[in-house]
């Protein structure tokens, strides 16, 4: 049983009764709290989904990743359609921008790595004095004096000889 304010100061302080009564209205206001939010927690669950769902129907109707623009308040929709197209153009140019800062970059690197590179050295390195011999030998290259065609056998020719 709990006392009211005037008696706890009234009576004699022990120290085991001054623990005693602070869990005593520790465990009261617990009580409480939970009742009431018990109490509360339909209601408050009731009005959140109807909260969301009157939200859900006045969002205007999107049909693209723009933004939509809701008209409130002393605008116009000639000045929304400007806006909009602002910054339509302003992520045109963004783009563009990036796509050409993406060119440049590539360009350069191409320039300092073929500035880099001495083609007389490599020739050295790989034994190619010119473009002559390195295709002298292709075999997928079209042949048409005899001797290199003697040279390749075909399919149709193992097929004839047996």
């Amino acid at each position: 049983m709990a006392y009211d304010q005037e008696d706890r100061s009234q009576e004699n302080i022990r120290p085991g009764s001054i623990k005693g009564n602070a869990l005593l209205d520790f465990l009261g206001c617990s009580y409480r709290a939970t009742v009431r939010l018990i109490k509360g927690l339909p209601s408050r669950t009731v009005n959140s989904v109807k909260r969301k769902i009157k939200e859900y129907r006045n969002r205007p109707k999107r049909t693209d990743i723009s933004r939509v623009y809701v008209v409130v308040g002393y605008t116009t929709k000639k000045r929304v359609d400007e806006k909009f197209n602002a910054e339509r153009r302003m992520m045109i140019l963004r783009r563009g921008l990036l796509l050409l800062i993406f060119l440049m970059i590539l360009v350069i690197a191409f320039d300092r790595f073929t500035g880099l590179i001495n083609y007389g050295e490599m020739a050295q390195i790989f034994g190619i004095e010119s473009w002559d011999e390195v295709v002298e030998n292709d075999p997928f290259a079209d042949k048409t004096d005899e001797t290199s065609e003697s040279a390749y056998i075909t399919l149709a020719d193992i097929v004839e000889s047996h």
